[in-house]
C-alpha cells in the first residue's frame, strides 16, 4: 500500500515474483491510495512481458443478496453467522485453524469433550453459536459440533472455538495443530434455567449436527 503502482509491479511482480500471468476481477486497485487498476496493470504486463487476465465478477444467490462475491462480503456473512453463504463462496467450508489447548475441560465433566481451538490471529470467528461441521486432526476429519461464544452458562467472558468430534470417545488433541470446518449454523448461543436444560439441548444440538454432516458427506 506503500508503493506506487509501478514500483509494485517492478519490485513485487517483476523482481521477486518473476510473474508471467496475473488473474484479476475488474474492480482490482492497487498501489498507494489504490492508484492503479487493470489497465495499468495490462500496459505494465506488455512492458515486462507477463499477461494479464481479467475475470468477470461472480453474483452471490440469496446468500449474499445479490452481491458481486469478494473477501469483504465473506468476512460480514462470516461475522454474521452465515457460514453457508461464506462456503458459497468460498467453494468450500470455512476453516478456523489453531492448537488445542487446556480449557475449563467442563465439557468433559458434562459428557462432551471439546476441543478448545486457540485460534490464529485475525482469524475470522464466525458469530456466537452452535455450528454443525467437521474437526481435522492427525490426518482425520470427523463429524463436529462446534461452540462459538464466551459459555454463559458458565459466566464466561472469553470467546473460545470448541469442536466436539461426534460419537468419538478417548481422543487426546492437546497440543496437536487441529483444523475446523463450518458446515452449518445450528442456533444462536444461549444460557439455559438449569444444567440439565443445557444437557438436553446438547443433545438435541449434537444430534441435528451428526445429520446435518451426514447429509454432506464427509469432507
Amino acid at each position: 500500500s506503500k508503493l506506487s503502482p509501478a514500483d509494485f509491479v517492478v519490485k513485487v511482480l517483476v523482481d521477486k515474483l518473476h510473474a508471467k500471468a496475473v488473474v484479476e476481477g475488474p474492480n482490482f486497485r492497487f498501489g498507494h491510495k489504490a492508484a492503479g487498476n487493470v489497465e495499468f496493470l495490462v500496459e505494465q504486463g506488455k512492458v515486462y512481458d507477463f499477461e494479464v487476465e481479467v475475470v468477470d465478477l461472480f453474483v452471490c444467490g440469496e446468500a449474499g443478496g445479490g452481491e458481486p462475491f469478494s473477501s469483504t462480503l465473506t468476512r460480514r456473512l462470516v461475522a454474521e453467522g452465515d457460514v453457508e453463504g461464506a462456503g458459497e463462496i468460498l467453494g468450500r467450508p470455512h476453516r478456523v485453524e489453531g492448537v488445542v489447548v487446556r480449557g475449563a475441560q467442563r465439557g468433559r465433566e458434562l459428557g462432551f469433550p471439546t476441543a478448545n481451538v486457540e485460534t490464529l490471529p485475525h482469524t475470522a470467528i464466525p458469530a456466537d453459536g452452535v455450528y454443525a461441521g467437521w474437526l481435522h486432526a492427525a490426518g482425520e476429519a470427523m463429524p463436529a459440533a462446534i461452540s462459538v461464544g464466551t459459555n454463559p452458562q458458565f459466566d464466561g467472558t472469553e470467546r473460545t472455538v470448541e469442536a466436539y468430534a461426534i460419537d468419538r470417545v478417548g481422543l487426546d488433541l492437546y497440543g496437536l495443530h487441529v483444523a475446523v470446518d463450518f458446515l452449518a449454523f445450528v442456533r444462536g448461543q444461549a444460557k439455559f434455567d438449569s444444567l440439565d436444560g443445557l444437557l438436553e439441548q446438547m443433545a438435541v444440538d449434537v444430534k441435528r449436527c451428526r445429520e446435518l454432516v451426514a447429509e454432506a458427506g464427509i469432507r
